[in-house]
Formats: structure tokens, C-alpha cells, sequence
């Protein structure tokens, strides 16, 4: 019976969450947002400056989620540390925008949209 009883209070006290993955994940995320934020390219319209800005917006609903307790610490670390990488890996790696309009090569400035003889 001891032997029940101590295993059942065993599995209960392993089985909570730490107390400083709280405070973990909490600083994870103001760090994180804090970097993107405090940087001269946030918000320009670049592509590092728009990665920038999405962390931010990313940190910013999870830190939101966490406070009004939508999402447990546990569950935002599972879920989202791998996403805030990915975002800072974008950020730092230097690349330039891949343009998906392309440009015809039949000027337009000469053209008289206004002209009744075509």
C-alpha cells in the first residue's frame, strides 16, 4: 500500500510543469521581440526589415496568448521556439526579394490610351 501511495505522489509531482519554464519561455519571447524591434531595418521595406517586423507581431501574439492564458508555456515552447528560429534565421540570412511581377518588355509611356484612331 505504501508502495501505491508513494508512486502515486511521485507521478503527481513529476507530472506539474517547473516553475522556471514560466519565466523561460516568458524572456525567450521579450528577448526575441526586442531584438527584431531594436534594429535600424525594422519596419523598412526591405526583406530583412519585413521579417523583422512579422517576429515582432509573431512574439507579440504569443506573449498576448500567454497572458490572457490561451496557451500554456509549455505548449507556446513546444510550438513556437522552432517558428521564432526560423524568423531569425530569415532575418540574418542576407537574401534579396524575389520579384513576382515581371516586367513586360513593351514600353508603355508612348501609348495614347485616349486616341479614337486604333
Amino acid at each position: 500500500m505504501r508502495l501505491i501511495f508513494f508512486t502515486v505522489v511521485s507521478s503527481l509531482l513529476i507530472a506539474k510543469e517547473p516553475k522556471g519554464l514560466d519565466e523561460f519561455v516568458e524572456n525567450y519571447f521579450l528577448l526575441s521581440k526586442s531584438k527584431m524591434e531594436n534594429s535600424p531595418i525594422a519596419w523598412q521595406d526591405t526583406r530583412e526589415g519585413y521579417f523583422r517586423a512579422y517576429g515582432v507581431y509573431k512574439a507579440d501574439q504569443i506573449i498576448d496568448s500567454l497572458d490572457a492564458q490561451i496557451l500554456s508555456h509549455y505548449e507556446a515552447g513546444i510550438r513556437h521556439f522552432k517558428v521564432m528560429e526560423q524568423i531569425r534565421t530569415e532575418v540574418n540570412s542576407g537574401k534579396n526579394y524575389d520579384h513576382l511581377i515581371k516586367r513586360s518588355s513593351k514600353p508603355r509611356y508612348n501609348i495614347n490610351y485616349f486616341s479614337s484612331s486604333e
